[in-house]
């Protein structure tokens, strides 16, 4: 008897069906999607072209099955692109976004006036770049923290804050 051949995930990526096996974070994870042409009246969701399923498996942790749904046309994005794309999309939330939540707190933030979220908003992320501009200028770039340059600006009564905020040319690289 011939050994049982599994249906889903696919050996070989097709138009609507792929997946991917990596090492992430020191565990073995696993993704498998599969894609479907849809119309917006089928999902009552505005712009859809296609509909996913992605199912993620890693080593320790519960399986995750995510529903998608985009307005690429499937002759535009096929499942091994979608797939790579939304992969890619975690690289936002573990750069900027986790900055902002562990650093700045943002998660706790209280502002509910929308002028003031939207200038709060702005003021986090010129300080991200700050951060990183500073960061380059460090001996080990990969060991220091959004906390480490926040308190870099605060020595001294926080005249080196002080001094990048008022300075006619203002200089990151003294602050090391």
């Amino acid at each position: 008897m011939p050994p049982h051949r599994r249906i889903f995930p696919p050996h070989e990526p097709t138009p609507t069906q792929a997946h991917a096996q990596e090492i992430n974070k020191s565990r073995k994870e696993s993704r498998s999607i599969l894609t479907a042409p849809v119309s917006a009246e089928q999902l009552c969701f505005p712009l859809a072209e296609q509909a996913a399923l992605l199912l993620r498996q890693t080593e320790g942790r519960k399986e995750e099955l995510v529903a998608l749904i985009t307005s690429a046309e499937p002759w535009r994005l096929d499942a091994s692109n979608w797939m790579r794309l939304n992969r890619d999309a975690w690289g936002i939330g573990s750069g900027l976004h986790q900055r902002l939540d562990v650093s700045h707190n943002d998660d706790r933030c209280r502002v509910r006036n929308a002028n003031a979220m939207l200038v709060l908003g702005m003021m986090l992320r010129l300080s991200n770049s700050l951060f990183m501009q500073w960061r380059g200028y460090q001996r080990r770039p990969g060991h220091v923290t959004t906390t480490d340059f926040q308190a870099a600006l605060s020595e001294d009564h926080h005249r080196p804050a002080l001094r990048l905020a008022l300075s006619k040319y203002p200089n990151l690289k003294r602050l090391s």
